[in-house]
């Protein structure tokens, strides 16, 4: 006849501590996998940001031309001379800044959780300072940074997003990478008028009237910058609200 012999207090007490560690590393299993995930954190930055400099440049492009007839020209007052500055530094100070408030974020929220070492906050915060620092020039007369210096400061949001694509990396978050890579493309083309000059080409092509193409082709970056910035805001919207519902108790 078999009899259950009661376990001993010590065997107790280890099994206990077992299945207490074990509990305890599924939960931070979980909240690391939470953490790389964090695709909420620079979409809610950037998409507004994105949206921004779009009403920015358009509210610029239409204070110079305001008061002017067809072919029609004159100096720029000090105002607008200033008005101008704000629009071409836009990337190299708001969006840094919008790029250093991210790296904090990721700090906070790493710090936060327990899980994840803060992956990608020290790099969004550096590249952030240095693209500040950068953007005034201090940094031109040396070698090595010099080819980075000058991106930071003909297409400072190229380098905001490769800061962006080596934390998706860091953090093996693949949607952070791809929406940081259209995030880069979108605004240095619509700097460089790319979408303005193919909506231009578009309704020429389809034979609309001239007055039609010249009022409706300066608007292609303002849309796709628009889009993009749209689209980035509901789908940070959207992790953040399935980021917050997750379960992080073990």
């Amino acid at each position: 006849m078999n009899e259950t012999h009661p376990t001993p207090p010590a065997r107790a007490a280890e099994v206990a501590a077992a299945e207490e560690a074990l509990a305890r590393t599924q939960h931070l299993r979980r909240v690391a996998r939470r953490d790389t995930q964090g695709l909420a954190i620079p979409l809610l930055v950037l998409g507004p940001l994105t949206v921004a400099a779009a009403a920015l440049q358009r509210l610029w492009l239409w204070w110079m031309v305001r008061d002017l007839g067809p072919g029609e020209s004159r100096s720029a007052t000090d105002g607008e001379m200033a008005f101008t500055n704000i629009v071409d530094t836009y990337w190299g100070t708001v969006g840094a800044l919008g790029l250093l408030a991210i790296g904090l974020w990721f700090g906070v929220r790493s710090r936060r959780l327990g899980a994840g070492a803060g992956a990608g906050a020290w790099v969004a915060a550096a590249v952030a300072v240095f693209v500040l620092v950068a953007y005034n020039g201090i940094f031109v007369w040396v070698p090595f940074l010099m080819p980075l210096t000058m991106v930071s400061v003909l297409a400072p949001s190229a380098v905001i997003a490769l800061a962006l694509l080596l934390v998706g990396w860091r953090r093996h978050n693949g949607r952070l990478a791809a929406w940081a890579l259209a995030f880069g493309v979108v605004t240095v083309l619509a700097s460089l008028g790319f979408f303005d000059n193919r909506l231009y080409d578009l309704l020429t092509l389809v034979r609309l009237p001239t007055d039609v193409v010249l009022a409706v082709g300066g608007w292609g970056g303002l849309v796709a910058q628009v889009a993009l910035g749209v689209a980035m805001v509901v789908v940070g919207l959207r992790a953040r609200r399935a980021d917050q519902g997750a379960p992080v108790t073990p």
